[in-house]
């Protein structure tokens, strides 16, 4: 298993259980903010099967053409070279930020912040605000829920959804 950068180890796709209560919840499309192993083939599994709109967004080409490959009529793949130019704004039921470089994260989930019923948002642990910032982002939203028991953290925040059922 990975190690962690704090020492303790790190589960692989510790956002999972996360990610999946959110869909549930959730309804509407969705925005992945980075494709990646796991999330990504999440989404295109719940997106074909239960047959909802999920926007897969990623400024790297070699991540991007991976993710091409899932492409279909529910699951759409979009490639923005610049964080800045990707069309977020509008709604979304749910949204997750997994994206690098990680200090353009919180800019995102700012962005997102009057968008999206709920935004995930994947390595929240305070260890790692240096790295991502997230401190510069929460004050934004009314709701706040910290996913604890695996390393890395997940974080859900919401200007609309309250969160005290998860």
């Amino acid at each position: 298993m990975p190690r962690a950068r704090f020492g303790n180890p790190e589960p692989v796709a510790s956002h999972l259980p996360l990610l999946t209560r959110i869909f549930d919840l959730s309804i509407g499309d969705v925005a992945e903010l980075g494709t990646g192993y796991f999330s990504t083939l999440l989404f295109h599994w719940l997106a074909t099967t239960f047959k909802r709109n999920v926007y897969s967004f990623e400024s790297k080409e070699y991540w991007y053409k991976r993710a091409k490959k899932f492409e279909n009529k529910y699951h759409h793949i979009v490639y923005c070279p610049k964080w800045s130019d990707a069309p977020i704004e509008r709604y979304w039921g749910m949204a997750f930020v997994d994206h690098s470089p990680g200090k353009q994260r919180p800019n995102e989930v700012i962005r997102l912040a009057n968008y999206a019923d709920y935004i995930v948002i994947h390595d929240t642990q305070m260890q790692s605000d240096t790295e991502y910032q997230f401190s510069t982002a929460f004050p934004h939203f009314k709701y706040k829920y910290d996913y604890t028991k695996v390393l890395p953290w997940t974080s859900v925040v919401s200007n609309f959804k309250d969160l005290s059922n998860l």
